[in-house]
């Protein structure tokens, strides 16, 4: 037979930063959706602005496209991570929750990278117009 572990009881700073992370860790959904919830504020704008500019002198017509989709891109994928989902799940077996906090998470944190990241896309994209324009 193996001797059964001998542990210590945690100090009071390991409990604190235990609860604390626990706490974070319950908060990250939440903290998701309202970034994505700010982005789809921010690509709105943006798409109605960018499309008063689509026939304007201002802006390199090339380049006026690409801003215009990747700000609608960024639009979208904010618009699909604040969306509920509607999957069923036991709320008497714990590993079904977390498993599915866990794709939840996953979700939206790739849906705020991919609507960041075709922000900062658009941006250059309607940076580079101004710059070739003004050339």
């Amino acid at each position: 037979m193996t001797k059964p572990l001998q542990g210590t009881k945690p100090s009071e700073d390991d409990e604190f930063y235990i609860a604390w992370g626990r706490e974070s860790l319950k908060n990250n959904i939440s903290f998701l959706n309202d970034v994505l919830r700010q982005l789809l504020t921010i690509d709105v704008t943006l798409v109605a602005g960018s499309i008063v500019f689509i026939n304007t002198k201002l802006l390199n017509s090339f380049f006026n496209i690409f801003f215009v989709f990747t700000f609608f891109g960024s639009l979208i994928a904010a618009l699909l991570g604040i969306m509920p989902f509607g999957l069923i799940v036991d709320l008497r077996v714990p590993e079904d929750i977390r498993k599915h906090k866990t794709f939840v998470f996953t979700w939206k944190l790739k849906l705020t990278i991919l609507a960041g990241g075709l922000l900062i896309v658009g941006f250059v994209f309607a940076f580079i117009s101004l710059l070739v324009q003004s050339l």
